[in-house]
């Protein structure tokens, strides 16, 4: 069964070193980054929903990179990105598949309450540790798989042997 990760991303890059430093200087740079290396979790089977805070006005849900199981969502102005993933932690047919990861322990209460579960960064980080791992694994298993299932060379062109 496909696990839901639900990212407080503005949290999230304020726990992770080097993306804090990103986000010191460029605010959508560090956005990049952490979208970017979000992927392998997506890659390794999980449904991905990266939650930001919106700017102004109306909130928004995209595609990140046309991919099925990877959401980004930009909160309205007035709700924030806190309201958002509490909101569809409490409105979740299967909650005991969604995993909320966030430092915010008001989030995480929520998540508990409503069935879900919640990790914070730091053991985040660990886990997408081991989703790369996993799926560098694989790209490298399915491309020894293939050289060994191909043919072997040999050489067709017939020699003859000498004058007997």
């Amino acid at each position: 069964m496909q696990e839901h990760l639900m990212i407080d991303a503005n949290n999230a890059m304020h726990a992770m070193p080097d993306i804090a430093r990103e986000l010191a200087h460029d605010r959508n740079l560090a956005r990049d980054s952490l979208l970017r290396m979000l992927e392998p979790l997506v890659a390794d089977g999980n449904r991905v929903t990266v939650v930001f805070d919106g700017r102004e006005g109306r909130g928004s849900l995209q595609k990140y990179r046309n991919l099925d199981s990877y959401d980004v969502v930009y909160s309205s102005s007035s709700e924030g990105a806190d309201g958002v993933i509490e909101r569809m932690v409490m409105v979740a047919k299967n909650p005991g598949r969604i995993c909320v990861v966030t430092n915010d322990n008001l989030i995480r209460n929520c998540a508990y309450a409503h069935g879900a579960s919640a990790m914070r960064v730091e053991e985040f980080v660990k886990r997408l540790d081991h989703s790369i791992d996993q799926v560098s694994r694989r790209a490298n298993f399915n491309k020894s798989r293939s050289r060994s299932e191909r043919e072997p060379f040999h050489n067709r062109i017939e020699f003859p042997e000498g004058d007997k």
